[in-house]
């Protein structure tokens, strides 16, 4: 469980690299993203997550442990990995995924002092440029002008990152029983909760994983992601006394 202290500051991404891999291992694909309040730490790993993927272990400054944990228990999906990175310190972290083989991905980062501006990033090599200097414009056999398929795509994963890092809960009904919806841009799930008893104060009923698609329409690797954040925001706004357990088909909280 994270409180709300956290820090604002930016993250500096070193270039990721394979310890003791075969040659022709592809390297982690990595991604940070920074909002006012929120920010996040995306790893994409090469090759799916359940073939021979060991330990997702993060160090500190100082080489203390922040995290450690089974990769297949950190997956959003089969080969991403989501870090909230907003509670870190400043300091060097060390990200470490290892593998059964003996071989590991490694990405090193440096966590800013809040208010410290990172350095401007590399300009991306764009489209080669025409002899007039105009940008390059593809076209088929027939002379049709191609769409740009790779600004497409990160239009798009753009516009999902957003919608992400602005979702929220609405709360309708009341301690008795009630409704909380979910909200991630044009998204809305709705997840039903009521008070309880025997050491459970309330508890909000969701999908089991075999009837997630069927009953949200969202993709099965969403689930544990809503999940969490539906139980910490609940926690953060609603239930600040109690602890929450997460189940094959609720969220429970308890003393």
């Amino acid at each position: 469980m994270s409180g709300d202290a956290g820090n604002d500051g930016h993250i500096v991404l070193d270039a990721p690299v394979n310890r003791s891999a075969p040659p022709d291992t592809p390297l982690l694909a990595v991604k940070f993203v920074h909002y006012p309040g929120s920010q996040q730490l995306i790893l994409w790993l090469p090759q799916d997550g359940y073939a021979g993927y060991r330990t997702f272990r993060i160090r500190g400054p100082g080489g203390g442990r922040v995290e450690e944990a089974e990769v297949t228990r950190r997956l959003n999906g089969r080969v991403q990995i989501l870090v909230d990175t907003h509670p870190w310190l400043p300091g060097e972290y060390l990200v470490e995924i290892t593998h059964r083989e003996g071989w590991s991905h490694e990405l090193a980062l440096t966590k800013l002092e809040e208010g410290i501006a990172p350095p401007a990033p590399e300009p991306e090599p764009g489209p080669a440029p025409r002899s007039d200097g105009l940008p390059m414009v593809y076209r088929d056999g027939t002379g049709k002008m191609l769409p740009n398929h790779d600004l497409e795509l990160r239009a798009k994963a753009l516009e999902r990152l957003t919608a992400r890092f602005s979702r929220r809960l609405e709360f309708e009904g009341n301690f008795r029983a009630g409704t909380i919806i979910y909200i991630e841009g044009d998204i809305r799930l709705t997840f039903h909760h009521e008070m309880c008893g025997g050491g459970v104060h309330f508890s909000i009923d969701v999908p089991v994983a075999a009837k997630w698609e069927l009953e949200t329409g969202r993709p099965l690797g969403e689930r544990d992601d809503i999940v969490k954040f539906i139980a910490a925001e609940t926690q953060r706004r609603q239930a600040r006394t109690w602890n929450y357990v997460i189940c094959d088909n609720r969220i429970d909280f308890v003393d």
